[in-house]
């Protein structure tokens, strides 16, 4: 517990630090402002020590046995779709998915499509990615060469879509690293590599979120090209 709690000390602190400090030379925050700020503050040191304990007694375990039980499907489709719904459920439930959809929401036009439509492409486009993450592993491709394709592949792909869904794309790509998706992402892949035994290693796992992170990229940019 108190290891937990040290975690979420270090992982605010620095940032009540800066307020305090910008707060001291500028006076930009009023008293009252002030006050419900350290109130925020601590709701956001409680919240994430509960976060980081749930991780550590829930996520992380579901997440290894997830990974151990995938490679024992009958056959490679199988494992594919029940990769594809694990990852689709996780992600759909990181709460960056939905600070995406308010921020899409504050921004859109008339002619922007819906943002309920761009966060379907940026969830299936994590489904996607990450089973082909998980092909990567079984056939043990290289993670420079898989790396480099897909964002080599990307880059081009934005040139021939509008430039607004080009940068919510590569914004998008941050939702691959929500304090959700990441652990139960990452356990489920450890237990997978770990239940393969020789025909993986552990370091195979590595790079499976930053493969991941293109998922949400290339769903948007083909959003984009059939919404235009």
């Amino acid at each position: 517990m108190l290891e937990k709690l040290k975690e979420a000390f270090i992982s605010l602190a620095p940032v009540v630090i800066l307020a305090l400090l910008m707060h001291f030379l500028t006076g930009f925050m009023t008293t009252e402002l002030l006050i419900r700020w350290f109130v925020g503050a601590f709701l956001v040191f409680i919240g994430s020590f509960f976060f980081l304990r749930g991780v550590d007694y829930c996520l992380s375990p579901l997440g290894d046995m997830f990974g151990s039980r995938l490679p024992f499907s009958p056959n490679l489709a199988i494992l594919l779709c029940i990769a594809l719904f694990v990852s689709l459920a996780a992600n759909a439930a990181d709460p960056s998915v939905a600070v995406l959809a308010e921020q899409i929401k504050a921004v859109s036009t008339e002619t922007s499509p819906p943002p309920m439509v761009v966060i379907v492409a940026v969830v299936a486009g994590i489904g996607l990615a990450f089973c082909l993450a998980l092909l990567r592993i079984i056939f043990r491709l290289p993670p420079a060469l898989v790396l480099g394709v897909g964002y080599g592949g990307t880059l081009l792909l934005g040139l021939f879509v509008p430039q607004t869904f080009v940068a919510l794309a590569f914004d998008s790509g941050g939702v691959a690293t929500g304090p959700l998706t990441v652990p139960f992402l990452l356990s489920l892949g450890i237990g997978f590599v770990t239940v393969l035994g020789k025909r993986a290693s552990s370091a195979d796992n590595f790079g499976l979120l930053g493969l991941v992170a293109l998922g949400p990229m290339v769903g948007v940019m083909l959003l984009g090209i059939f919404w235009s």
